[in-house]
């Protein structure tokens, strides 16, 4: 086993950590961990995430891991990030592209029954025209019986009309001021809603590699978290309930954006450059720059608005 493998082993030990318990606090693979302590540093994904790796693993067993680092550098890989990255970049661009050519295969598959639907519609909106034009025709055929009316029915007839239109006018104008009213307490609420309904971000202080925030006012529709680099490449993970949804390395400026189904409560994002890495839910900014460790997991728990 290697020096610096047995030397964080013994420390997990003394901590009373399992494998598995390093595994969910510190979100890295177990297989990684057991890699770590036997010091077979070629399992890892690539010389980039050795230091981060072992740093994240030496903060949680309560090493301090800048000492370990220096102390052990000739037996840590020299890390070659801007190579790393460039492979990461463009092996996302493959998986892209490859999730952009499944639309077009759907939509491929169902071009007959789109077809056979447009031109049900169109028989359909011809023989409404048909119809119409026919009972339209059948209304005018009919004879005007109205010569046989009398003069005292036609006085009756137009006064009726007279009291009908005075009645009609009276319960329009009381319907118009109805509504009006009903619009201006329907905008008044809309805005209360509004208003109430921002997103309210607390950030705790770090510990342990890792930060909660706590999100209120979230709503119970379908919401987006976009994740980002900014200054320089950062590798970073989606997690929503605990299972992984999207991961990637990002190079500086770029941003990705998840979807968070309906309901969604519990997420967490998993940075491997936190101090590069960008949070936003919906339209609203995270900020996570309390935060000094290197690679971080930042978990979110959310409170609806009617809580």
């Amino acid at each position: 086993m290697d020096e610096i493998g047995q030397k964080l082993r013994t420390a997990r030990i003394e901590k009373g950590y399992t494998l598995d318990d390093l595994q969910q606090i510190t979100k890295i693979q177990k297989r990684y961990l057991i890699a770590i302590e036997e010091g077979n540093f070629d399992a890892l994904p690539g010389d980039f995430y050795v230091r981060a790796f072992i740093k994240q693993y030496a903060d949680t067993v309560g090493i301090d891991s800048d000492a370990l680092l220096t102390q052990f550098q000739q037996d840590i890989p020299d890390t070659q990030p801007q190579e790393y990255v460039e492979q990461s970049v463009e092996s996302q661009s493959r998986k892209t592209r490859a999730v952009a050519d499944k639309p077009v295969n759907k939509l491929r598959r169902y071009l007959p029954q789109i077809v056979i639907a447009v031109v049900a519609v169109l028989i359909i909106a011809v023989a409404y025209v048909v119809t119409f034009k026919s009972s339209q025709a059948d209304k005018q055929a009919i004879p005007d019986t109205a010569s046989s009316v009398t003069v005292s029915s036609k006085k009756k007839t137009s006064t009726s009309k007279k009291s009908s239109s005075k009645s009609s006018s009276k319960s329009s104008s009381a319907s118009d001021k109805s509504t009006s009213s009903s619009k201006k307490k329907t905008k008044k609420s809309s805005s209360s809603k509004k208003a109430s309904s921002k997103l309210s971000v607390a950030v705790a202080a770090e510990a342990n590699a890792a930060q909660a925030v706590t999100v209120k006012n979230w709503p119970t529709t379908a919401n987006t978290i976009t994740v980002g680099a900014s200054k320089s490449a950062a590798w970073v993970e989606v997690l929503i309930n605990g299972t992984a949804t999207w991961q990637g390395t990002l190079s500086a400026g770029a941003d990705h954006t998840v979807d968070l189904p309906a309901g969604t409560t519990s997420f967490a994002v998993k940075s491997g450059n936190a101090t590069t890495t960008t949070i936003k839910l919906n339209k609203t900014n995270v900020d996570i720059s309390s935060g000094t460790s290197f690679v971080r997991t930042i978990n979110f728990t959310t409170e609806s608005a009617g809580n």
